[in-house]
């Protein structure tokens, strides 16, 4: 018998309507306008609107007419006055799926199995699984609309079991990403806050390549947020079903592919103040006809650039005006003349420049001796960078005979960015060779700290990146049960970056005097002016300016994945409770990652890095089995179901060696209110190309020290002798339905996940504490050049290298710490917590109410750097996940209208000093008009106000100079937005 699917899932799934019927939950009201009409026509029109997985059979709805259905009502309620007149009945059989049968054709029909062979769920490989032992969270399109979030990166941001950290576009301007990988300014998933490369991010259950320096965590801000029918959040480790990287857990996104008509969708937002805003536009066409369909989506994003100035939390990094330290520098400008101080492991100032004077005519008394200006290095940053996002995606369906279908879909998105970083601080030797030279000690030269920013503007970033994926596959239904499901799939990221207003320090010592004209540049200081470093503000020549900011660099970098997959599925044998069945498959990986940088940043000729190119080939063999031990077919007291299933992965990398993923889970309903689940697996992450084969380089950079900041040379590079990451999880927990109120539903998951041989660079993640935690001392080295010659010798030896960065900005002297930022297998975890939710939907009269409710709470996340390093907590600390997070939220629906209120909390916690920051909660409302009647029917119009409050994030006095931690927490403000969406 051929099934029809009418769904916002993408896949295949079967369900036995011998499993007991699921306690019905009340899903929130939805705003239906649906036609009479042919049933084969109004059901996938009701299934778009609906949002959940509508199975039924074509042969059945053949036929048949369907009243129509309109107004705001709940999915069961909707469904079945669609159906009404027509014979025919829906039931649930788990919170996000209903069946359609024919009651008449046999009395026991929703006692017998009805096979349904289209959709696969998330957390299993076979068909006929509506739910399964690992926890899952399903954020339907609905949701995402009723929540005011304009992308899907803002979606899973607002989940509570997602931590922000490096994975968002505004890390890297305001503290969040030290270490700064994040160089295409995307959005990734970080589920339980084990990084963005332990969580494994599908879109329609295929592979995406990865983004970032790394090439190691997938970029959601391209997916078209239109196109989108929901999110599948798997919250356990699920390398056994899916592979590598799937640690943290999967997230699984899952688009539309079956849709008649046409959708437009118009979204603006604006913060409260005017300082940042956001344009969407959307539209989409979809058919369909008895053997397939066709869908289609556009979508345009263009958001504004937020900048630090417009926030007193991002603006000024002297936090004194909020009690807390004044994070300005001493690479200021006016300059400060300074020495090496060994004990204090840095530069400390001697004389500050004094300040309104333009650098000329300055005589030794002027300088204001055992002083130093301090400079503000958030002048000219954006707290969000500006971007401007192309979305796009295509999928046909097409049944080629009874026993054929055949499936190909393409998406591609581009993103548009600009940003600026900190304007540049160094230290540089002046000597009387500049004619501006004046001496307060008497001495023939002077090191000079010192900024740019106020000579040559911040250095301005731009970017783009691509995104590219499309799969075309087939399901052929063999003899008996069984069902071949293949595919192959490409997947493609690709980004640029690059950065130009940069200062070049070759010719910056040609523009003070240092070093004699080259006559290699068209630049000659004494005829074009010297570079003035004694001037409070710029007092040099254009053409002096011009020549030291020449200066620039650009990034670009290329990942692909490309795999063939075969599944097959079916029943092994019959039990008393029903069949056992059985998913086995292969799979064939191939993953590239290429990558080049080149920089103008010292010398007279560009430097053009050698281009690396990595790749591997991954071959897999996998299997699940799903065994019913009582059902409703063979129950007896207390087991009114109980399922086991067992899965296992093998996999065989070329370069990282093999790897076998066990995983096994037990399902148990003791009765029709309760299910209890319990879950044990092992993952694995396989180490990134880079981090395998990364060639070796240098750079330096400044370090706090006390109140000090040292000159530290970092030492990055791969380790091709890193080995895969392992995980051990654990899961338990339930769902409760009381038949007495069957809108209520509550879910606890206990879990823990201890992660070793994590794949890390300990010091650079913590690079700004890196010189006074004890935790990370096998990776700091600290030195002392000028009393001691073999850390002289050291230091003169790393910048002698070709690979080194900026060479000759700083003498050996001038250092005073050499960190060990490689990637190394180190660090281990172990993390344990509590998920819960709760619900409850309920009506007044024709007011329909839904209240709900998502909490996480983190009991322990212990880290250890090394071996023999102390074992710190990983949570309760800047930048950090903290140990609780929730939403709550309320939603009212009545006719035509509705209104919706959320709360997020976050929790407080202290900072490295022990000082407390507080809690943070903010409330979001919404209010929409979906008329069912007259010219308007088919548009609806939504209001969002989020942080309706504009409640500010608790003050944290950050080493980084923002008064907030920007990995928890944020400066956005109020922002308010009016979406409007018709069908046409």
């Amino acid at each position: 018998m051929r099934i029809g699917l009418c769904s916002s899932a993408f896949g295949a799934l079967a369900v036995a309507a011998a499993m007991p019927v699921v306690a019905q939950a009340q899903s929130p009201a939805v705003q239906f306008r649906v036609p009479a009409g042919p049933l084969e026509t109004t059901l996938p029109l009701f299934a778009a609107q609906s949002g959940e997985q509508i199975l039924y059979s074509t042969d059945l709805v053949a036929g048949r007419q369907s009243p129509g259905v309109s107004g705001a009502l709940r999915t069961d309620q909707a469904l079945t006055a669609l159906l009404q007149g027509t014979g025919l009945r829906a039931r649930r059989t788990s919170p996000n799926t209903l069946v359609v049968f024919d009651p008449s054709v046999r009395a026991e029909a929703a006692d017998e199995a009805i096979e349904i062979d289209e959709v696969i769920v998330t957390g299993s490989l076979i068909r006929g699984v509506a739910d399964g032992p690992s926890p899952v969270i399903t954020v339907t399109r609905g949701d995402i609309d009723r929540q005011g979030h304009g992308t899907v990166a803002q979606a899973l941001a607002a989940l509570p079991q997602n931590f922000g950290g490096t994975g968002n576009d505004a890390a890297m301007s305001n503290g969040g990403d030290r270490t700064g990988t994040n160089s295409f300014y995307a959005s990734g998933v970080n589920l339980r806050g084990l990084g963005s490369d332990a969580t494994l991010v599908l879109v329609n259950g295929r592979r995406m390549a990865g983004t970032g320096n790394k090439g190691d965590f997938a970029d959601v801000s391209t997916i078209p947020t239109s196109a989108v029918a929901r999110i599948d959040v798997l919250l356990d480790g699920a390398s056994a079903l899916y592979g590598a990287d799937a640690v943290g857990g999967v997230v699984n996104i899952i688009l539309r592919e079956d849709y008649d008509g046409a959708e437009t969708r118009v979204r603006y937002g604006v913060t409260s103040d005017g300082a940042s805003d956001e344009l969407q536009i959307a539209h989409t066409v979809g058919s369909r006809w008895s053997s397939g369909s066709v869908l289609g989506t556009y979508e345009y994003n263009d958001r504004s650039r937020l900048a630090a100035s417009e926030r007193d939390r991002a603006n000024d990094a002297d936090l004194r005006r909020f009690g807390g330290s004044d994070r300005r520098r001493i690479f200021s400008n006016p300059g400060n003349i300074v020495v090496f101080d060994a004990a204090a492991g840095g530069y400390v100032p001697t004389y500050a420049i004094p300040s309104g004077q333009n650098g000329e005519g300055l005589s030794p008394s002027d300088f204001i001796v055992g002083q130093g200006n301090l400079y503000n290095h958030r002048e000219g940053l954006n707290v969000l960078p500006e971007q401007n996002r192309h979305s796009a995606y295509l999928v046909l369906n097409q049944d080629l005979g009874d026993r054929v279908s055949v499936n190909a879909d393409v998406r591609y998105g581009l993103r548009e960015f600009e940003a600026v970083s900190q304007g540049f601080p160094t230290t540089f030797t002046v000597t009387a060779a500049n004619p501006y030279f004046v001496a307060p000690t008497g001495a023939t030269s002077h090191i000079i700290a010192y900024n740019f920013g106020r000579d040559l503007g911040n250095p301005r970033i731009e970017g783009r990146a691509e995104s590219l994926g499309g799969s075309i596959g087939a399901k052929i239904d063999l003899a008996g049960s069984w069902r071949l499901d293949t595919y192959a799939a490409y997947a493609r990221e690709y980004g640029e970056n690059s950065s130009s207003n940069q200062l070049n320090s070759t010719f910056l010592r040609e523009a003070l005097g240092a070093i004699a004209d080259n006559p290699a540049t068209n630049y000659s200081a004494p005829r074009d002016g010297y570079f003035n470093p004694f001037a409070d503000g710029s007092n040099s020549s254009p053409a002096a300016l011009a020549f030291i900011g020449s200066g620039w660099a650009r990034g670009v970098g290329e990942t692909t994945v490309s795999s063939v997959n075969a599944l097959a599925d079916g029943s092994l044998f019959t039990l008393p409770a029903g069949d056992a069945k059985l998913a086995a498959g292969v799979a064939f990986r191939r993953e590239t990652f290429e990558r080049q940088d080149t920089s103008f940043t010292s010398g007279v000729a560009p430097s053009v890095g050698v281009p690396v190119a990595f790749d591997r080939e991954v071959a897999s063999a996998f299997a699940e089995v799903r065994i019913p031990l009582f059902s409703a077919a063979y129950r007896r007291a207390g087991f009114e179901r109980l399922e086991l299933s067992i899965a296992g992965r093998f996999e065989n990398y070329s370069d990282a060696g093999q790897t076998t993923s066990p995983k096994v889970g037990v399902l148990w309903q003791p009765y029709s209110e309760l299910v209890l689940r319990a879950n044990y697996g092992e993952s694995f992450r396989a180490p990134a190309l880079r981090e395998l084969n990364e060639t070796a380089d240098q750079s330096p950079t400044f370090l706090p020290r006390g109140s000090q900041q040292v000159l530290a040379e970092i030492l990055y590079g791969g380790n091709p002798d890193l080995e895969p990451e392992q995980a051990k999880s654990w899961t338990l927990g339930g769902d409760y339905r009381p038949a007495a109120l069957p809108g209520l539903r509550v879910g606890l998951n206990l879990f823990r996940i201890d992660f070793d041989n994590q794949i890390g660079q300990p010091a650079f993640t913590a690079l700004t504490t890196a010189l006074a935690n004890p935790a990370l001392s096998a990776f700091v080295r600290i030195i002392d050049p000028i009393n001691n010659a073999q850390d002289r010798a050291d230091m003169q030896a790393l910048l002698d290298l070709p690979t080194t960065a900026l060479a000759d900005l700083f003498p050996a002297e001038a250092y005073g710490a050499i960190v060990d930022a490689r990637f190394v297998n180190t660090s281990s975890v172990l993390l344990k917590g509590i998920d819960a939710n709760l619900g409850y939907a309920f009506d007044i009269g024709d007011h329909a109410f839904d209240l709900d409710a998502n909490l996480t709470y983190l009991d322990r996340f212990d880290t250890q750097a090394t071996p023999t390093a102390p074992v710190q907590s990983g949570i309760n600390s800047p930048n950090l996940p903290v140990d609780f997070r929730g939403r709550a939220s309320a939603n009212w629906t009545h006719s035509d209208w509705g209104a919706s209120a959320a709360i997020n909390y976050v929790d407080g916690y202290p900072d490295a000093t022990g000082r407390p920051i507080g809690s943070w909660t903010t409330a979001d409302v919404q209010f929409r008009y979906a008329p069912t009647h007259g010219i308007f029917d088919g548009a609806s119009l939504t209001l969002n106000v989020q942080n309706v409050l504009d409640t500010d994030p608790p003050f944290y006095d950050s080493p980084e100079g923002v008064a907030f931690d920007a990995a928890n927490t944020g400066v956005v403000g109020r922002l308010v937005s009016i979406q409007l969406t018709r069908s046409w």
